[in-house]
Parts: C-alpha cells; sequence; structure tokens
C-alpha cells in the first residue's frame, strides 16, 4: 500500500486492490439483506410503538434477525396457553397485518414459546413447561392465521425454560422470561 500526504493534513491509501476492498465488501448480497431487515425494523417499531411503550412487546434483532417478543403476562394468564383475546386483539390484527406486508412476503417467521423455570401447576392440563411453551406459541400462529396470515411460511417451537433472557431470580425477571417470540428470519436461517 502506498501512503500519500492528503491536503488536510492526514494520510490515505492510493487507489489499488485494498481502496477497491470497500467497495466490493458493501456490495455483497448479506448488506442488502442487512438493510432490508433494517427497514423492517423501523416499521415494526412504528407499527407497534403503543405496544412497546406499554411493554406488551420488545423488538430486537440478533443472529437469527428480527425478534418481536410478546409479554406473556400480557397475553396469557399464569400456567394457561389461551390468549387473552379481549385485551390483545388489536396488538394480534396488527401483527397479523405487519406479517401480510407485501415487503415480507419473501420471508420465513418462527414463533417460538418461552417459561420461567417454576414447573406447572400440578393440576394443569400441561404436563410440563415444555408443552405450556409449545402451546402458546401454537396459539399465538392459529391467531394470526385467524387474522389472515399464510401460516405455512411460520415454524413454532417451544423452549421452556432453557433460553431465559434474565436470571430466575425474582419475579420480575421471570416475568421477562415467560415470553412468545416471532422472529423474522435472516435468510440464512430459513
Amino acid at each position: 500500500m502506498n501512503e500519500t500526504e492528503s491536503v488536510n493534513g492526514g494520510m490515505s491509501l492510493s487507489t489499488g486492490k485494498l481502496s477497491d476492498l470497500g467497495n466490493t465488501i458493501n456490495s455483497l448480497p448479506a448488506i442488502e439483506k442487512g438493510r432490508s431487515l433494517g427497514l423492517t425494523k423501523k416499521k415494526a417499531v412504528s407499527l407497534f410503538a403503543p405496544d412497546v411503550k406499554s411493554n406488551r412487546i420488545t423488538i430486537t434483532s440478533d443472529e437469527r434477525g428480527l425478534v418481536i417478543s410478546l409479554a406473556a403476562d400480557n397475553f396469557f394468564e399464569e400456567g394457561s396457553a389461551d390468549l387473552n383475546i379481549d385485551e390483545t386483539r388489536e396488538t394480534l390484527l396488527r401483527l397479523s397485518d405487519f406479517f401480510k406486508d407485501p415487503e415480507l412476503k419473501n420471508r420465513r417467521f418462527r414463533i417460538e414459546g418461552h417459561t420461567d423455570n417454576t414447573p406447572v401447576a400440578a393440576d394443569s392440563k400441561f404436563i410440563s413447561n415444555w408443552e405450556l411453551s409449545a402451546g402458546r406459541a401454537m396459539n399465538v400462529l392459529h391467531y394470526l392465521a385467524d387474522f389472515g396470515v399464510d401460516e405455512n411460511k411460520f415454524s413454532v417451537a417451544g423452549y421452556a425454560d432453557t433460553r431465559p433472557k434474565f436470571s430466575n431470580d425474582s419475579p420480575e425477571t421471570r416475568a421477562y422470561n415467560r415470553r412468545v417470540d416471532i422472529i423474522i428470519l435472516d435468510e440464512g436461517h430459513f
């Protein structure tokens, strides 16, 4: 690499193979995918602003893609997989409209149910937190499908308490661990 003095007093690289590397990296397909999910995230943050403000939903991104987390305490009764449809109908309608957006037509989605480490009640219809977490994820999918979402673009998983966001040391942190994550999958995770 040849260094040349710039007019502003700093050093810069002269034109050559290494200086073109930045242009090549910026044109890779992964950059384009990241931009499109970035726009999707902005749209989600705007659309779900009331839900984010009321702590019903959090929106993050990780290596899997864009993650929309539903706070289980707002959507389900304790130990139940039945949705509180009266309280969450508007949010579920917004979610279904969001997943029907033409910009997401080539995307795949995964709904993941999570619980805290508190065992299910002895009289529960669920044998364990595994069934409870999977049941919650399935019910979210069923309601989204009822509102017109193509369920063939979704997969469902139940993780029980195996993927906590926080420790299960307090009621507050356990509440954050009880959630249903809906992930707009990055193309590498289809």
